[in-house]
């Protein structure tokens, strides 16, 4: 009984397990099915997605390549056309093409000679004799004409090489930069389809193959017949035969490039066949092992992997490009490892190379600002009615602050103080574009707001890239004092004496210029007393912050302003010490443009006395007192025997022991001398002769005394 019992247990439990195994065994292989079209449509997927967002990167490179390059043509052209003997200075040509970055500059005549170039032995080369330059005659043809070819490999050596091109701004002619591009095909080299591919393998022995427009794309050699993979379904999965092995097949077709993928049947239904065997030898205890020990080895070798992975991923995206992948625990993970890390450094190595691109680009924008903007100081040292100085505080970034001043005509100064919105060569363009157009129309004798309209078309024009201009412009007339000014933008305007407070000019902020060309400005019209400034700063100086990240702000420029008792030229150089020492070591993210007008009056020299009518000669006394203070404002001597004697006669008339004021207003023209008396109607004109004086004039009221006022012209 008992042997019977064991042998219809050991039979049932042998059909039982016969029934199981081959119910297990199909739902097995349909999984195995489920599994492989999964698998294939995901890593097809995937792989079409990275292509996409490769080839779209790769474009992105090219333009900010291709820009770039252009940008730097056209700065050549410019810095050819302010400084034309470059041309013939052979060192200068080099230290030019360096500085600018290229390997090759290349300046033609009006017949497309080379006349200039680097390296000299492309010197009497004719563009129209090579293909490749033939294109760049264009230029010449057509002025204005800017050409960028796509890099190519050089027939003498094979260098890759990028060639630019613009119209000479000089002459007729061409201006074309040789750029080396092997950082990019680097990259390019980096995007190819197999390297992409190689980190989306099928399993053991899957292929993805990839067509374009027919063509195959796989580096290495295959012996699938190309018309049968073609034509099956896209989104599909299914079966092919391929010699001697079934296939489980999928495509996909996007940007133009079909992949299809096949993963072989045996390798996916041999997972499926391992499971089902261990199925049958198992017990109930052995399974549950099993499943522990995959556990343990998913959460080891693949969960944990992948942690670290997105771990690193994470640290990369936030901008740790030092961050490196470094799981090696399966040969996939090493493979994706290897594949990040060779995409981090290649995103490394271009930033780095665009970083130092765009250093020489600033260097070179900063280089055409200092080379614009006035130095020199004193401003108008022949100029008495008026002080003037303006400077700079600069960071590492070239921002867009700018400053300019210059005498309209004899009776009319003009200043201003502007922030362009773009950095680098096209800001410093654009810059100096705005400079010439501004002095252009400020000679014409328009009032701000006219010459502010007519500048905003002006610079409206051809202005592709939207740059626009922030800008506060002044035009005083030295004589009244009158300061006509419109304020287009953020730029700041005080008014103040020395060592007092500083108030804002009542600005109308109107639109910056550049935006549109119908904008509209409005002009405030206020007069300077003698002794008046107006302090311009732009917004660098309230934003520069110190360590911790507290602006310098309004409340600390104004009580700057109250304990300063200098000079404009002394106070903008305290005040820049002062914002230096305010913000450190601390990296400033704007520049910080500061002019500073100090408004004279008419009379820049001026003397008072107070004396006793005691004797004859009290005059010359006077004059020795008052004449050496007058003429150390002028730096040379002043004629002034015929006033001295004109005085001389007036106190010898006067009654002794009269306590007289002198007062002696001075410029390099005229001399104004008064002299006020308690005793009303003591006119001693009225007994004089004809004094040798322009003017003579007496005033007498019982309130106020008497007045003399004579004037002498020094001419």
């Amino acid at each position: 009984m008992r042997r019977k019992f064991l042998i219809w247990l050991l039979l049932l439990v042998c059909v039982t397990f016969v029934i199981t195994g081959a119910m297990a065994y199909r739902q097995f292989e349909r999984q195995a099915q489920e599994r492989a079209e999964q698998l294939l449509h995901t890593r097809l997927n995937d792989l079409s997605e990275l292509i996409s967002h490769t080839h779209d990167n790769m474009a992105h490179v090219e333009e900010i390549n291709n820009t770039g390059n252009l940008n730097r043509t056209r700065a050549v052209a410019e810095i050819l056309k302010l400084n034309p003997a470059i041309i013939q200075d052979e060192e200068a040509m080099h230290g030019l093409c360096n500085e600018i970055g290229a390997s090759q500059l290349i300046v033609t005549d009006a017949q497309g000679l080379v006349i200039a170039a680097v390296p000299t032995e492309h010197r009497g080369f004719d563009l129209n004799s090579h293909e490749q330059s033939r294109p760049f005659l264009k230029c010449i043809t057509a002025p204005g004409t800017e050409i960028v070819q796509r890099p190519q490999g050089n027939a003498a050596n094979g260098e890759i090489i990028q060639y630019a091109g613009v119209t000479r701004r000089d002459a007729a002619g061409v201006v074309q930069l040789g750029f080396t591009s092997m950082h990019e095909q680097a990259v390019r080299a980096g995007t190819a389809f197999g390297v992409l591919a190689d980190n989306f393998k099928l399993g053991k022995n899957g292929h993805i193959i990839a067509f374009r427009g027919g063509a195959l794309l796989n580096s290495d050699e295959l012996s699938y017949p190309t018309a049968q993979l073609l034509s099956l379904p896209l989104e599909k999965a299914g079966h092919i035969q391929l010699a001697d092995t079934e296939y489980y097949t999928y495509a996909v077709e996007k940007g133009g490039i079909r992949m299809v993928g096949l993963l072989p049947v045996e390798e996916m239904t041999a997972v499926s066949l391992e499971s089902l065997k261990q199925l049958f030898i198992s017990n109930v205890w052995l399974f549950l092992l099993m499943f522990l020990a995959v556990w343990v080895l998913l959460q080891k070798l693949v969960i944990k992997g992948l942690t670290k992975i997105n771990r690193s991923l994470h640290r990369i995206a936030e901008g740790y490009m030092d961050e490196r992948v470094n799981v090696r625990d399966t040969p996939e993970f090493t493979r994706l490892s290897t594949g990040i890390n060779t995409m981090v450094d290649s995103l490394q190595s271009y930033a780095e190379h665009r970083r130092e691109r765009l250093r020489r680009e600033l260097l070179m924008a900063r280089s055409v600002q200092d080379t614009v903007l006035p130095n020199k100081f004193p401003a108008f040292p022949d100029r008495r009615e008026f002080d003037l100085f303006a400077n700079k505080l600069e960071v590492n970034v070239v921002g867009g602050d700018f400053y300019d001043y210059f005498m309209a005509d004899q009776d009319h100064l003009c200043f201003m103080l502007g922030d362009v919105s773009t950095a680098g060569i096209p800001g410093a363009l654009f810059m100096m574009r705005a400079l010439s157009i501004i002095r252009g129309l400020a000679s014409g004798g328009l009032t701000p707001e006219e010459l502010m309209a007519q500048a905003n078309i002006a610079l409206c024009e051809n202005n592709v890239t939207r740059t626009r201009l922030s800008l506060f412009f002044a035009r005083l007339n030295i004589k009244s004092g009158m300061l006509r000014f419109v304020n287009a933008g953020t730029p700041q305007a005080l008014r103040g004496r020395s060592a007092g407070t500083y108030t804002m000019l009542p600005m109308r902020s109107g639109s910056m210029l550049g935006l549109h060309p119908k904008a509209m400005f409005r002009e405030c019209v206020i007069k300077l007393e003698e002794g008046e400034r107006v302090l311009l700063y732009s917004q660098g100086l309230l934003n520069a912050a110190d360590s911790s990240n507290t602006p310098f702000g309004a409340e600390r420029l104004q009580h700057f302003l109250r304990e300063s008792t200098d000079n404009v030229t002394d106070l903008l150089r305290s005040l820049k010490l002062e914002l230096r020492r305010y913000t450190g070591n601390k990296e400033q993210t704007d520049d910080c443009s500061l002019l500073c007008l100090e408004y004279k009056g008419r009379w820049p020299a001026k003397a008072d006395l107070s004396f006793t009518v005691e004797q004859q000669d009290a005059h010359l006394t006077i004059i020795q007192q008052i004449t050496p203070p007058l003429e150390s404002v002028f730096a040379a001597p002043i004629a002034m025997e015929e006033l001295a004697a004109a005085l001389s006669s007036i106190i010898t008339a006067l009654p002794a022991g009269l306590e007289v004021s002198l007062s002696l207003r001075c410029n390099e023209e005229e001399a104004e001398l008064t002299l006020h008396y308690a005793a009303p109607g003591v006119n001693p004109l009225s007994a004089l002769p004809k004094l040798p004086v322009d003017y003579a004039h007496f005033t007498s009221a019982p309130e106020h005394g008497s007045n003399i006022i004579l004037r002498k012209s020094l001419a």
